[in-house]
């Protein structure tokens, strides 16, 4: 089996033409990946000419948009963002243009607040029989009418071995000043208010969506007072930062410090011994959106178990389809990771950030502008 180096210079190189024929179909042989493709054809929906996406920076393994529009002969227009509320911002002030969304787990719920999100049609969605029990009916959406999981990872501690070389647990290598202080200007912390908020709830012993006001402006103090070792805030530029060595500590997403890791091979990811943020990214449709049935199928393309592996073995990062490691289409050495898979037990110490109310939202906005001043 390749392993994830020769997969990055594929998909590089090829994009998800090769993947889908070349690598995947390696595993699981050209019938499936036919039959895949001839039962979506099948249907007797109006296709759209154009669907336009919205989804995070780096977050999309190369060539799937473009295998989608090839396959469906449909012009696909794919924008990014760096961080939750910048797209928040952008879809909120309505006239985006844009029809699917790739939304955080608690933005999804704010989005339902917001009546942003119109419901979605299951019997277009064919392949969300493969989304695994764990990941339905979320907390943001009961009912799962709004949103389908996309892909799902940890908040944890990126760090380079060959510098920070001394044994933690967890987020005490971050927020305790005797720890931080040896790495002064080359820590780097997610520009995220309520990932940052949710690690420093956890080292005081809270729960990641607590909004008690004294315990918020416990962690509050906890961010200021490493404030002044950090080398910025940043969502985009972590990765680049940790590949570089300009940064040699993070507070970052588990796909990111992977992908630092493939350039790096110093840079190494761990789980806070005290858990943290699982996190869910999620395809929602807007209610602005004109392209309706071209949106239901390309959510639908992408839960079909050999993109959705495509997807976690470019990216270093779990999906919600259980199918594709029972079957061996994502490599080993990403399904046996338990920093990318975790145990049950390591399970029960994550949570997932549910959606604030607004009063709450205003609330530790406020500590975040102080912080950030």
């Amino acid at each position: 089996m390749p392993n994830r180096r020769d997969f990055l210079k594929i998909g590089t190189a090829f994009g998800a033409g090769a993947l889908a024929g070349g690598t995947i179909q390696y595993i699981i042989g050209k019938s499936e990946i036919d039959q895949l493709k001839e039962s979506l054809k099948r249907s007797n929906l109006e296709i759209e000419p154009t669907i336009n996406i919205y989804n995070w920076y780096d977050y999309i393994a190369p060539g799937l948009c473009d295998d989608f529009s090839d396959e469906y002969g449909v012009d696909l227009r794919y924008t990014t963002y760096s961080n939750p509320d910048e797209m928040f911002a952008k879809v909120r002030a309505g006239g985006s243009g844009f029809d699917v969304v790739v939304a955080s787990d608690y933005k999804v719920g704010e989005m339902i607040q917001q009546n942003l999100l119109q419901k979605l049609d299951y019997t277009k969605i064919k392949h969300f029989k493969f989304v695994n029990d764990k990941f339905r009916n979320p907390p943001f959406d009961q009912k799962q009418e709004y949103s389908v999981p996309y892909l799902w990872g940890t908040t944890g501690i990126g760090y380079n071995k060959n510098i920070v070389k001394e044994d933690f647990e967890g987020f005490e290598i971050i927020f305790d000043e005797s720890r931080i202080s040896k790495y002064n200007k080359k820590v780097v912390l997610v520009d995220e208010m309520r990932e940052v908020f949710a690690a420093a709830l956890k080292y005081l012993g809270y729960s990641i969506n607590d909004t008690n006001e004294d315990h918020l402006n416990q962690a509050k103090e906890v961010i200021l007072k490493i404030k002044p070792y950090l080398l910025k805030f940043s969502a985009e530029q972590i990765k680049e930062l940790l590949i570089s060595g300009d940064a040699v500590l993070a507070l970052g997403y588990s796909t990111d410090i992977y992908l630092a890791s493939y350039q790096n091979e110093s840079i190494a990811y761990k789980i806070a011994g005290e858990g943290g943020t699982l996190w869910m990214d999620n395809f929602v449709l807007l209610n602005e959106s004109k392209n309706v049935n071209i949106s239901h199928k390309f959510i639908d393309y992408m839960l079909r178990p050999s993109i959705a592996a495509i997807n976690s073995n470019y990216l270093f990062i779990a999906n919600p389809c259980k199918i594709t490691v029972d079957r061996g289409y994502v490599y080993p050495e990403i399904a046996e990771d338990p920093n990318i898979y975790p145990s049950d037990e390591v399970m029960d110490r994550l949570e997932i950030l549910r959606p604030f109310t607004q009063e709450e939202r205003n609330l530790m906005g406020k500590l975040w502008s102080e912080i950030r001043a």
